[in-house]
């Protein structure tokens, strides 16, 4: 493989690794509370699962300030659980499905480039040894080689961190009464995982 065709599958990765980190926004977003249900707003919607004191909670909600915690006849247990959604589960699988996919394409593409890029810099010490190239070409090439690692490495860690906040974001909302995002917390975690893991290969030379 050329120099050139090495540094275009840098940025190859580089482009992956961009494109993980914007499916983690995406993740933060759909992990996001969407709905103003805390306070006395949730503690209503579990008091009119039990339909026993449906009017107190309202008096409550009011003298709390809570606006629209419970307003006019309730809808019945389904619309209460609707309420108590605050992240949409289904979206956040279908976000996490297409973060593993691409995860899942730079843990098996990185490896390879970080061999290749290491392989180049040994070339390029041998010809630069040789007089096979000029100083300034060498330090080209290293130093293209030295920020495309810096880049990819900055990228895993910002989706580690987005990885991080989505999963607080999800405690929050289990805090408040959702159930059911367990799978959702325990995969985004090994993401978290992952991309640490793949940054640690990662030595910035």
């Amino acid at each position: 493989m050329s120099f050139k065709e090495s540094r275009e599958s840098d940025n190859a990765m580089l482009e992956q690794t961009a494109a993980l980190d914007a499916l983690m926004r995406d993740i933060v977003r759909d992990s996001t509370i969407k709905h103003a249900a805390v306070g006395a707003a949730v503690g209503c919607g579990i008091s009119v699962l039990a339909a026993s004191n449906a009017s107190g909670c309202l008096r409550a909600a009011a003298a709390g300030g809570v606006v629209g915690a419970v307003s006019g006849n309730l809808a019945g247990k389904r619309k209460v659980a609707q309420r108590m959604e605050l992240v949409s589960a289904n979206e956040l699988v279908r976000s996490i499905r297409k973060s593993n996919d691409k995860l899942g394409h730079i843990t098996t593409d990185l490896p390879q480039m970080l061999a290749q890029q290491e392989e180049d810099v040994a070339t390029l010490t041998q010809l630069k040894s040789s007089g096979g190239i000029s100083d300034d070409e060498y330090d080209a090439q290293l130093a293209a080689i030295r920020t495309n690692r810096a880049e990819v490495a900055e990228a895993l860690v910002l989706s580690s961190k987005q990885a991080k906040l989505a999963q607080s974001n999800l405690a929050a909302a289990a805090d408040q009464g959702q159930t059911g995002l367990e799978w959702h917390i325990r995969a985004i975690e090994q993401m978290e995982r992952e991309t640490l893991s793949a940054r640690s290969t990662i030595s910035l030379l």
